[in-house]
């Protein structure tokens, strides 16, 4: 939300710009000692958003702003965040810090290279190549390519592609409109929201993504496979994945 004059005649002149880091350092390193907070203390200070919004004032703006009146926004962006690191956060996904995560996310922000080439990023390129290294190991391969996913939705949607590239090469250049019906299957115990999306980002027919009964230790029941195999409309729509 804008900048003050100093730094907008300033931009990409790092000595003039120091003065800015310096000042939102006491921020951050308070945000930081938040991890340590007594767990009587709030998880977050909640306000309804239409009070959140008034509060912040977030309308955009032709103009800049002060460094105080910056200064009073940082300090208002971490009151009113959610702190993942008090001890009484809890998510299914994620808690918590860990120290050497945090200086290696400061060290790539203010790098800030890219990933597309080798060129801008020699070192990060090759560390993500051992990475991806390391994960095919896990699961067996000796070979092979790998891209990082934000989330769990958007993994299901590129292992889709890539099922429906490896049973039909001919959907990259013709399309959807060249190959049958595709079906999925997926357990009870699966997040149906996790299929649902790739389904229709994919042009999936969305009931084609049929929910099969589990044993109680999780395996997949399979004459409930077969019955949803045979149900399939039309037959020749080939049931294409599996999800557990």
């Amino acid at each position: 939300y804008g900048c003050s004059e100093l730094l907008k005649d300033s931009v990409g002149d790092p000595v003039m710009n120091v003065p800015w880091f310096h000042l939102t350092s006491p921020l951050r390193w308070k945000t930081h000692q938040e991890r340590n907070q007594p767990s009587y203390l709030q998880v977050c200070e909640w306000k309804e958003p239409e009070e959140l919004q008034q509060i912040l004032d977030l309308d955009l703006k032709d103009c800049g702003e002060p460094q105080e009146k910056l200064l009073k926004r940082c300090r208002n962006v971490i009151r009113y965040s959610v702190k993942t690191c008090h001890p009484r956060f809890f998510n299914q996904l994620f808690s918590g810090l860990d120290h050497h995560a945090l200086a290696g996310r400061l060290i790539t922000e203010m790098l800030n290279t890219s990933q597309y080439t080798y060129e801008i990023a020699p070192v990060f390129v090759l560390m993500e190549e051992v990475v991806l290294k390391k994960l095919r190991e896990l699961i067996g391969w000796k070979k092979g390519d790998g891209i990082f996913c934000p989330g769990g939705s958007i993994s299901n949607m590129y292992a889709m592609n890539v099922a429906r590239f490896h049973c039909f090469p001919d959907c990259k250049q013709k399309g959807n409109w060249a190959i049958p019906k595709l079906a999925a299957f997926t357990s009870q115990e699966v997040f149906i929201l996790c299929l649902q999306f790739p389904s229709c980002f994919l042009r999936w027919e969305l009931f084609s993504s049929r929910r099969s009964r589990v044993f109680q230790d999780g395996r997949l029941l399979v004459l409930a496979v077969r019955r949803h195999c045979e149900a399939i409309s039309p037959p020749s729509t080939p049931p294409l994945m599996f999800f557990f």
